[in-house]
């Protein structure tokens, strides 16, 4: 009985997920089916001493035969879930973490179907995007967006593309060749996702279970999708399209990584789901190439307005 009922609740979480916004909250240890709930709600925020686990460590290190790992949180600290694209937020308390649920659903519908939410904004809508890279230097993407010091060196600041204070950046440490969040235009929540352009670190953890397993550090060049990222970009456009939040994609992006590991790990799969996520989209799209950026090649074809002419433009 309580395992069916476990899989009624799993079973109605995925099917809200489909027609409703969903999302969860880790505060506490979540184990087993609770674990694959949380997913399935897709949007989960977690406590950074709540672990996400399907087995405990004790009952691990028994199967094992002796003392490998120490503690829940090596199977499913922030360390883990946040690094693999599970965790979306990371929050030290409950308070913080009812704090950032309240501020997710302000760039919420209040109902399906209803329109995208509109807030009094103090940044003009007329106002001039002042902040631009130089060209052939590196910069941190998200000035695009929130603004910052002009990179001339003038020590004047520079405004973003969006609402000042709007923007709201998740799975942060997941697939860090690109960023994705939310944030507000005018005061209308949008979604948004833009190409990292700087060389950018991916950590593999080793596990205990495998003496001769060891940390690694990967390096990803910027402009460029991989299999991780490519997944990141569709799970993203997914979600918006199911917020019913408009998207801009802010395109600077030279193709897909091709080589033997990456085709291994799948980035032809990954890259065609991002081509299905837009296909279904139903709100506008806007893809803006930025100032002394490029686009080319199968990263061109994948985000090109005839995908779905209907809601999508380029500029």
């Amino acid at each position: 009985e309580s395992l069916q009922g476990a899989s009624a609740i799993a079973a109605e979480t995925a099917l809200a997920n489909r027609e409703t916004f969903t999302l969860g909250y880790c505060t506490a240890r979540n184990i087993g089916i609770g674990s694959y709930v949380l997913r399935l709600g897709q949007r989960v925020i977690q406590q950074r001493d709540a672990p996400i686990i399907l087995t405990g460590y004790t009952a691990l290190n028994k199967l094992l035969g002796k003392s490998v790992y120490e503690s829940n949180l090596q199977l499913g600290g922030p360390e883990v879930m946040a690094n693999n694209g599970v965790t979306h937020l990371l929050v030290q308390d409950d308070l913080e973490a009812v704090h950032e649920i309240v501020k997710w659903l302000s760039f919420v519908p209040r109902a399906v179907g209803m329109p995208t939410p509109v807030m009094p904004t103090t940044d003009p809508v007329d106002r001039p995007v002042t902040w631009a890279p130089l060209p052939g230097a590196p910069y941190d993407p998200r000035m695009l967006l929130v603004g910052g010091p002009l990179p001339n060196g003038s020590g004047a600041h520079g405004a973003g593309l969006l609402d000042a204070g709007s923007f709201v950046e998740t799975l942060a440490d997941w697939a860090k060749s690109v960023v994705v969040g939310r944030g507000r235009l005018g005061g209308l929540a949008v979604g948004v996702i833009v190409t990292e352009n700087r060389l950018t670190e991916k950590a593999v953890l080793a596990d205990p279970a495998n003496l001769e397993s060891k940390p690694q550090t990967q390096m990803q060049a910027g402009q460029v999708w991989f299999p991780d990222s490519a997944y990141k970009t569709a799970q993203a456009v997914r979600d918006f399209n199911l917020e019913g939040l408009p998207l801009i994609i802010l395109a600077n992006w030279r193709g897909f990584s091709g080589g033997r590991k990456d085709m291994f790990e799948e980035v032809l799969k990954f890259g065609s789901f991002i081509v299905d996520e837009l296909t279904q989209f139903r709100q506008p799209i806007s893809v803006y190439i930025p100032p002394h950026c490029e686009i080319r090649g199968g990263a061109w074809v994948v985000i090109d307005s005839k995908i779905n002419p209907r809601v999508m433009e380029m500029y």
